[in-house]
């Protein structure tokens, strides 16, 4: 228990996340699903991938990371990949629907309304060299973006 929470709690002092602490647990083309469940908990999605599935992992209470753990068609780990980088900030786009944000990025790490805009913000912290910032998006009503930013993060300065 302890050393799960400090996975998710800790970073080195290059800034890599310690959640490396359960991934050197898994071999790639070895590890099963299961044991990544196990290490890992329920994941918060799964989706399709090529050759396989996707098992998504946010790691904190919002961020800097969440993990797609890569499984192949017969349960095996395959490797795993951040998804709040910059590569796939650039892919939220205009237009696309919260399905499809989620799909690139996880879960966002918080969420708030502006009833009077008629908007929805999402927001995902993230980890951009040894400084954590905001990938900031906003939804219409509809479920749809209508605008991505990236902002400072206001924990640094005392914020939420």
């Amino acid at each position: 228990m302890i050393a799960s929470l400090i996975s998710l709690l800790a970073c080195d002092p290059s800034g890599r996340a310690y959640e490396d602490v359960r991934l050197g647990q898994l071999k790639e083309g070895l590890s099963t699903e299961q044991e990544v469940r196990r290490l890992f908990g329920p994941p918060s999605a799964v989706r399709e991938t090529a050759g396989g599935k996707g098992l998504v992992y946010p790691l904190g209470p919002e961020g800097p990371h969440t993990l797609l753990i890569r499984i192949d068609a017969g349960g095996r780990y395959q490797g795993r990949e951040n998804l709040l980088t910059r590569e796939n900030f650039n892919r939220v786009a205009r237009g696309q629907k919260e399905t499809d944000v989620v799909d690139l990025l996880g879960p966002p790490g918080r969420t708030e309304k502006y009833a009077l805009k008629r908007e929805t913000a999402w927001e995902w912290r993230f980890l951009d060299g040894n400084e954590t910032r905001l990938l900031v998006v906003m939804f219409d009503s509809g479920g749809t973006v209508v605008s991505s930013a990236i902002e400072e993060d206001p924990r640094r300065s005392g914020g939420r």
